[in-house]
């Protein structure tokens, strides 16, 4: 493979035209985050990168083309949008039900609470559904990557950490040669974390990992 030429300066790209990400890494010919081609002549990383060569290979192993099938578990914050429309709905429902039961009873205490407890529940529940899907959506709409990546170096983000909940970041170099860092949030204190020097499938959705499988290299 013909190699090129180091980028000047002025020429590296330092942003992505595509989804606006900042690059971490000049001489890259690929986004780390949404894979959009940032120079007319890729191949710079793949020709000197010896940790790039050891995925490439690894990429020709059956393994491999099993993990690319397999789909990345919710993010936790994936998985509460999907709760508060569930309970969203259920909500809605039941405060819909107390408010036409309220229509058939007499006035008097009985039907001012079946509506007050109707009018809050309904409203809470279009609250959760309105809130769910906002970040349902927006999550959706961002396109996931699965890529051959080494996990090059992780840390975590203590200031995150006084309600239990921990965010690791994670450089990640690719087969496709870009390198970036992605952030990650903890499962919990059960979960066994990827650790540093490990090789398999990475999915991502822009500058979150989502889960990755290991293939040994």
């Amino acid at each position: 493979m013909a190699s090129t030429t180091n980028p000047t300066a002025k020429d590296a790209v330092t942003v992505c035209p595509e989804c606006g990400a900042k690059i971490p890494k000049a001489g890259m010919s690929l986004c780390p985050y949404c894979a959009s081609p940032l120079q007319k002549s890729p191949g710079l990383e793949q020709d000197r990168n010896p940790i790039v060569k050891r995925l490439l290979g690894l990429e020709e192993k059956p393994e491999f083309k099993e993990a690319l099938q397999e789909t990345p578990p919710w993010t936790p914050e994936y998985a509460q949008a999907r709760n508060q429309l569930g309970q969203g709905r259920v909500f809605l429902i039941i405060g819909l039900i107390l408010l036409g039961t309220s229509m058939t009873v007499a006035e008097g205490l009985l039907g001012l609470t079946l509506r007050t407890g109707g009018t809050a529940l309904s409203a809470l529940g279009a609250i959760w559904l309105i809130l769910g899907l906002s970040t349902s959506r927006r999550l959706d709409k961002q396109r996931i990557i699965a890529r051959s990546a080494y996990l090059v170096q992780r840390r975590s983000d203590t200031a995150l950490a006084q309600s239990g909940k921990v965010t690791y970041y994670f450089t990640i170099t690719f087969g496709d040669g870009s390198e970036g860092e992605f952030s990650y949030a903890g499962r919990g204190v059960n979960e066994e974390l990827y650790s540093n020097g490990m090789t398999g499938v990475a999915f991502t959705r822009g500058q979150e990992l989502l889960h990755m499988t290991r293939v040994r290299a």
